[in-house]
């Protein structure tokens, strides 16, 4: 178990999520804006192919499709399945730049598959 967003985290992380099946098959960028976090704001990303997330790194993506911002204490919500990352986009809590269409239905199942696999390595 690791700690949300340290480097450690994003290791166990791309490894743990490059393990699991794929889910449909959409290809994707996503990055991550995470804010209010005891780093500051942190910027990741995700790299989906073919409905397997092939890596998770810290910085900005060279270019994605779906950009999502969301504060520390929602992303941690959402990773840990308190809040489903659908309804935090409907309050208002998660905000997505890019592909909406990809974000809310092409890639749903893929999320909820990785968010459920990083919810055991993660720490607070």
């Amino acid at each position: 178990m690791s700690q949300f967003l340290s480097e450690d985290w994003f290791v166990e992380a791309t490894a743990t999520l490059a393990a699991l099946p794929a889910t449909g098959d959409t290809s994707a960028v996503l990055q991550y804006a995470i804010t209010g976090g005891p780093d500051g704001k942190v910027t990741c990303h995700a790299v989906i192919e073919a409905g397997v997330v092939t890596g998770v790194a810290p910085g900005k993506a060279d270019a994605a499709d779906v950009v999502a911002t969301l504060s520390f204490d929602e992303a941690l919500a959402v990773l840990k399945g308190d809040h489903s990352a659908d309804a935090s986009f409907m309050r208002g809590a998660v905000k997505i730049e890019g592909d909406h269409v990809a974000w809310l239905l092409e890639l749903r199942d893929v999320r909820q598959a990785a968010f459920a696999a990083l919810a055991p390595i993660t720490s607070t």
